[in-house]
């Protein structure tokens, strides 16, 4: 699957230029035109910033006179469709509208600039997750990000959530990005052909990173503190879990499989926790007249928003390929988890085979759990040993427990739950 991703300021201030890229020519008003003709991308995404309302603003008498800010973004949306279409036949598969900052003819808009970078990590990697979806034999990612007519943050903070991305997807997917910048168009010169240069190609390597956060998801902004307790409220409201997504994720990093998947927690809820977080996001968006249109954003998105998004695509990996959370887990489970996701490491991938070996030459695992520490002929510690819990892949031998009926079976020790979930959360990065 090829996905062409393409980041766009205010298209209607473009001028016709000759661009010219892998041995082709054509005259157009951006480098998407002849990018699509020499790619063939099976989906094609443009991603701007919700400011370039400002220029359409006006022709929504209504919306002056009742602000609205869904409309706002669908003015937005509207202006990149229309664009397409008239000037390139074709209507993009997404378009992704980011939150922006600054002031502008007839708006200002007022908030976190890294809110741009939560919003296109979330619609990206929702974006992808429903595509694969209805591509069930899909194995291959290839993503080309055009960025000549990126302005601002905008390149910089969607190549940074894209890369994330992407690094998740590489667990179980063979992933390549070409990122392509044209050269820069001089009115004062005006050049008679605009080169596309290829400035990175290469293969994405497994990646993921997470954060031990005390943010939300969403946190108020400076001068607004009192929405606090109705955002803790909110999230109480929809059970959102961080703990849970913190363990998950640590498991995952660390390639712990009987811990990943205890931990594991469901795509559907997943999205319906991102998509609950954004509304209540958008409703702490206020927007007034005052002469110029005054976009307010109230809140701003946290760390803990990009683990929750980062959470979810681990787990769309994780249930593509047949997992589902368990309580007792199959050492087979164990086997397929290693084969399949964490196959491409090296190092966390041998550690796992010498567990599961340890385990198989077993000859006196009991039908009914015991430690695995007993097992052995050793006596049960109140503790975990740190160092052995990360070194043999979260098979510690006293907060693991086992049995054999018809297949091996693992659990955890549930007197060291708590235990093994601070080692989990404290190997986090703290910030």
């Amino acid at each position: 699957m090829k996905v062409l991703i393409s980041v766009w300021g205010d298209p209607e201030r473009w001028d016709d230029v000759n661009y010219e890229y892998s041995g082709k020519s054509k005259r157009s008003k951006d480098a998407i035109d002849l990018v699509r003709e020499v790619e063939r991308p099976d989906k094609v995404v443009i991603i701007c910033v919700d400011t370039l309302a400002d220029n359409h603003i006006y022709s929504y008498e209504a919306l002056y006179s009742n602000p609205y800010y869904p409309d706002i973004k669908s003015i937005a949306e509207s202006v990149i469709k229309n664009f397409c279409q008239n000037q390139f036949g074709f209507e993009p598969d997404k378009v992704i509208v980011g939150y922006g900052v600054g002031e502008f003819e007839k708006t200002i808009f007022i908030g976190d600039a890294q809110d741009f970078y939560y919003q296109v990590l979330k619609e990206l990697a929702l974006f992808f997750g429903e595509v694969l979806d209805e591509n069930e034999e899909e194995n291959n990612i290839e993503v080309v990000l055009d960025i000549t007519h990126g302005i601002n943050y905008m390149p910089t903070l969607t190549y940074r959530a894209l890369r994330e991305i992407l690094g998740i997807f590489a667990y179980s997917f063979k992933v390549r990005l070409k990122v392509l910048n044209a050269e820069p168009y001089i009115r004062q010169v005006r050049p008679e052909k605009l080169s596309i240069h290829v400035i990175e190609n290469m293969k994405i390597l497994p990646y993921l990173n997470a954060y031990n956060t005390d943010e939300r998801p969403i946190e108020p902004r400076e001068d607004y503190k009192r929405i606090g307790r109705i955002i803790d409220n909110f999230l109480s409201q929809i059970s959102y879990n961080r703990k849970n997504i913190r363990f998950f994720l640590s498991a995952f990093i660390h390639a712990l499989p009987v811990f990943v998947i205890s931990y594991m927690i469901g795509t559907s809820t997943l999205k319906d926790w991102l998509k609950s977080i954004s509304q209540k996001f958008e409703e702490f968006i206020l927007v007034e007249a005052k002469g110029k249109i005054e976009v307010r954003r109230i809140s701003k998105f946290g760390t803990e928003f990009a683990n929750l998004v980062k959470a979810y695509l681990v787990s769309f990996i994780l249930e593509r390929l047949g997992f589902s959370k368990k309580t007792d887990v199959p050492l087979d489970d164990i086997k397929n988890i290693k084969r399949k996701v964490f196959g491409k490491l090296d190092v966390e991938s041998n550690r796992i085979d010498k567990e599961i070996s340890d385990i198989q030459n077993l000859s006196n695992i009991p039908q009914n759990y015991q430690s695995y520490i007993q097992i052995l002929g050793g006596n049960l510690s109140n503790n975990i040993d740190k160092r052995n819990f990360f070194a043999h892949a979260g098979f510690e031998h006293n907060v693991i427990e086992l049995r054999k009926t018809t297949n091996i079976e693992l659990r955890i020790n549930n007197q060291l739950k708590q235990d093994a979930e601070n080692l989990l959360e404290g190997a986090l990065a703290k910030i």
